[in-house]
């Protein structure tokens, strides 16, 4: 019986144990990471783009007033840029982030949003990080958008404002493989 006690925190911290390793996730999604030629990302951090394809951008609200974006099949392709600063080591909760998400048509050739057109596109900015009060999603009404196209490339440039909150990222100049 002694023995028993001795084996159950030997079996409780197995139970508990991570998983480590590579996971390997069965979702079928239509996502295509891209590579891109930047400027714009700050020189303190790491910047991407994924470009989300037969996606529509479903900006919705949750029980407190708070935002967010949610992706569902569609006709169109969402582009998502971060921005991620990694915290010191050591830290849970050092990271800063920031996301732009908006929406496009599939076979888009040249578009241009100015201000409160730039709802058309449902531009959102993202900003992710233990803030007190600033995290959250914003609209953005305050900027300029262009985007052009060809079969290979799409290249947009975005430069914005939210005022709702600080931000690290307001310009942004990108080219990503179709």
């Amino acid at each position: 019986m002694k023995a028993l006690y001795f084996l159950i925190p030997l079996f409780m911290v197995n139970a508990c144990k991570t998983q480590t390793g590579t996971v390997i996730s069965s979702e079928n999604t239509n996502m295509e990471q891209v590579e891109n030629t930047s400027s714009g990302c700050p020189e303190v951090g790491n910047c991407s783009v994924v470009l989300h394809k037969n996606k529509s951008l479903v900006v919705k609200e949750d029980g407190t007033g708070a935002l967010y974006p949610e992706m569902t099949a569609g006709d169109n392709m969402v582009v998502e840029y971060t921005y991620l600063k990694e915290g010191p080591e050591g830290t849970a909760d050092g990271n800063y982030s920031e996301t732009i998400h908006f929406e496009i048509p599939n076979n888009v050739k040249k578009i241009s949003k100015v201000n409160a057109s730039l709802s058309d596109v449902k531009l959102l900015y993202g900003k992710h990080c233990f803030c007190k009060g600033e995290a959250g999603y914003y609209p953005i009404t305050n900027g300029e958008l262009s985007i052009s196209s060809n079969n290979e490339t799409l290249t947009f440039n975005l430069n914005f404002e939210v005022g709702k909150t600080s931000q690290v990222v307001s310009n942004i100049s990108e080219t990503v493989k179709l």
